[in-house]
């Protein structure tokens, strides 16, 4: 049986990676000494928490809307269960794995690695949108990848600055 997910599901996926992404920043923060560094990840988890509050928005509008909600599958674990497929990005990584921040990191590295960060996200939703049910899904999907996009200028411009 193959997996597809309604606009409603890819929604709660998204609110999880969120989730998951605030929860992430904050822990890392604590890494940090500096209040200035400390600051970056305060940032970027508050970003991700207003994302998480902008997804759960969509979601709810659209169920009210159409009528369309999660689906629950006792036979289908993944659609049963969004935040299988939110562990499926970066997020889902526990803090021990290679390559995990030190707290010794300048602001070039911490930046440079919420970009790399966002990028892989990207590349999650890209290859969701394969498990889209409707061009809806598909068009959320992109919402979803333009509003990661804004967040990868918006830390390069940080990243540029002298």
């Amino acid at each position: 049986m193959e997996t597809k997910f309604n606009v409603f599901e890819v929604l709660q996926i998204a609110e999880q990676i969120e989730h998951k992404g605030a929860r992430f920043y904050l822990k890392t923060a604590e890494l940090f000494s500096d209040p200035a560094l400390r600051e970056i990840y305060y940032n970027l988890a508050n970003w991700k928490a207003k994302h998480e509050k902008l997804w759960a928005r969509m979601k709810k509008r659209i169920a009210e809307k159409t009528g369309v909600f999660g689906t629950f599958d006792p036979d289908n674990y993944v659609l049963s269960n969004p935040e299988v497929m939110a562990g499926l990005t970066w997020f889902g990584t526990r803090q021990s794995t290679p390559g995990r921040l030190t707290g010794k990191e300048n602001k070039k590295q911490i930046l440079r690695d919420a970009i790399r960060r966002a990028n892989e996200v990207i590349i999650f939703y890209q290859g969701l949108k394969d498990f889209t049910r409707d061009p809806q899904t598909a068009e959320v999907i992109d919402k979803v990848i333009a509003e990661e996009k804004r967040q990868i200028q918006l830390l390069n411009a940080e990243y540029d600055k002298p």
